[in-house]
């Protein structure tokens, strides 16, 4: 998953929001509430800032666009989310392993 900062056009005005993109560029969605620059050090702050600015590089985008993108795909199937395996089941595959 990539994301970018992005420029929006909304009804109270303008804004940054974080854009999510499937590697292939194939939106995924984009962060409701907009966005604010942060940092650890004034060094950390003033890179978010610069990282903000080349938003205005990209064409500015609104959310009802977005949405309307995502609403012509169809829904995604769930991915299992959990493969973790219980500490019992772990001893015996292993038990099994060294029998085999």
């Amino acid at each position: 998953m990539l994301w970018s900062y992005r420029v929006f056009h909304d009804l109270d005005g303008y804004c940054i929001r974080i854009v999510y993109y499937e590697r292939d560029k194939t939106l995924i969605g984009y962060q409701k509430e907009p966005a604010m620059p942060t940092g650890a050090t004034a060094e950390d702050l003033f890179q978010e800032i610069e990282a903000f600015k080349q938003a205005f590089e990209l064409p500015i985008l609104t959310m009802e666009e977005l949405d309307a993108e995502l609403a012509t795909r169809p829904p995604q199937p769930k991915k299992e989310r959990s493969q973790n395996k219980t500490l019992d089941r772990v001893i015996a595959e292993l038990d099994a392993e060294i029998l085999t």
